[in-house]
């Protein structure tokens, strides 16, 4: 072996042991100069560490995950392991669930258990481990290390989770005199959007789409200015399917009840928009009604699909139509209005005076009747 000098990528000075064949060493010199000292390498490997820790800290905050347990450092270490370890769950998974593949087949059989399983274990390593030791210990672990280390130990946790889940769902459930099936339609309520979970069946498919769901690996439609409320529109969606005889879940008792009962109000399909960065008044209907002859009466109108445009300044028609015909204005096209009525409340008003007209004399024929003398200027000298 032997020690070579010089100057690294990263401009400091040092040396470099190279050891093997001597007619080797001169490009291994050459290989290993070109790279950085390692002082910058250990420095650049620690800022990169801490990017990457911060990162995961901000992204564990975003995904609301349990705060971990354990010194400063551990737990910045365990973070970006941890978040790593969710991304490899979340990969398998996505890979599992191509039915089609021959790679999601092979993963099933060398794991060994269902999609759902593997899902459950995902989500209970999640909640439950929350020592940031536990993470760094298991670093170097595959996923089919974790399920298998986990899968025993969360079995009865699991089981025991999904009888509680059912005697929730049994508590919440109604059944409709009338019901086709024993399948029960659960609708998740929050505030921005309503899910549903239920089979496959047109009938119910038929429902929920005349009723503005839409398909997002489970039928979700989102709550809006002009949709509602949650509560509203859930109370709606449980009322068309019980009559219609499905059985439904909803866990909240005050709008289970004004399901069964029917006490909502319905959603209403006639709105009136501000056209974005125009001045002009969007007139939209989505009950299918026969409304276009009559929006289109109004003055200046013009139809742009899906809707009739009228501009601002024709309000007072605007609202006469929409208090004659059921339609009600989002906040944009009601501050639109406004702004037109401050408008007109500071323009210049005047009075015009008429001008008086005056009939033009036909002078000549007044001098022409006014003698019967030749006038000077027309007399022929000889």
């Amino acid at each position: 072996m032997a020690w070579y000098y010089g100057t690294f990528a990263c401009g400091h000075e040092g040396r470099t042991n190279i050891i093997g064949p001597i007619k080797d060493r001169e490009w291994k010199a050459e290989r290993a100069f070109a790279k950085t000292c390692s002082d910058c390498y250990k420095k650049l490997s620690e800022e990169l560490r801490e990017q990457e820790n911060k990162e995961a800290a901000e992204r564990a905050k975003e995904m609301n995950l349990p705060e971990l347990a354990g010194t400063e450092k551990q737990v910045a270490w365990a973070n970006t392991i941890r978040q790593k370890l969710i991304e490899a769950f979340d990969d398998t998974i996505e890979k599992m669930n191509d039915e089609d593949s021959y790679k999601a087949r092979l993963i099933k059989r060398r794991i060994g258990v269902s999609i759902d399983e593997v899902i459950k274990i995902r989500e209970f390593i999640i909640r439950n481990r929350s020592q940031a030791k536990y993470y760094i210990d298991n670093r170097y672990n595959t996923i089919e290390e974790y399920i298998e280390a986990e899968l025993q130990k969360i079995s009865a946790v699991i089981d025991e989770e999904d009888r509680l889940v059912e005697e929730a769902k049994a508590e919440n459930t109604v059944y409709p005199e009338n019901r086709i099936t024993d399948a029960v339609v659960e609708i998740i309520v929050q505030t921005d959007k309503i899910s549903i979970v239920f089979e496959k069946n047109e009938e119910f498919r038929s429902i929920v789409k005349s009723l503005g769901y839409k398909w997002d690996d489970r039928w979700v439609k989102k709550i809006t200015e002009t949709t509602g409320t949650a509560e509203e529109r859930a109370a709606e969606l449980g009322n068309k399917l019980l009559n219609a005889g499905f059985p439904i879940c909803i866990f909240d008792e005050n709008i289970r009840e004004r399901a069964v009962n029917g006490t909502y109000k319905p959603e209403c399909k006639r709105w009136i928009y501000h056209r974005k960065d125009t001045n002009y008044l969007a007139i939209n209907w989505t009950d299918r009604s026969d409304i276009y002859e009559k929006a289109r009466s109004l003055p200046g109108s013009k139809w742009d699909n899906p809707s009739v445009l009228v501009r601002v300044e024709h309000f007072e028609e605007i609202e006469d139509f929409a208090s004659l015909y059921g339609f009600k204005f989002t906040k944009a096209a009601q501050n639109l209005i406004e702004q037109q009525k401050e408008r007109l409340e500071k323009a210049v008003v005047v009075k015009p005076t008429k001008s008086k007209e005056h009939d033009r004399k036909d002078g000549l024929s007044d001098i022409l009747q006014s003698s019967d003398d030749v006038l000077p200027d027309l007399i022929e000298e000889d």
